[in-house]
């Protein structure tokens, strides 16, 4: 489980706190857009895009690129 949290914590590092936070939110505790939102007092536009951004990051990182 360290491992994992490792590599995740590695494969975020660079991305904006917002960006990072909603991910998080997202992919360990399953919020919404909309409840991601309201936590970070952004638009659900927001997060959208902060969760493209993510999850480029994540995919360009695992492909080596990153």
């Amino acid at each position: 489980l360290l491992e994992t949290l490792q590599e995740i914590d590695a494969m975020l590092d660079g991305l904006g706190a917002k960006v990072r936070q909603a991910f998080l939110l997202s992919q360990l505790e399953g919020l919404t857009y909309a409840q991601i939102a309201g936590q970070l007092n952004v638009s659900v536009s927001s997060v959208k895009k902060y969760m493209a951004r993510a999850t480029e990051h994540c995919l360009l990182f695992r492909l080596g690129l990153g």
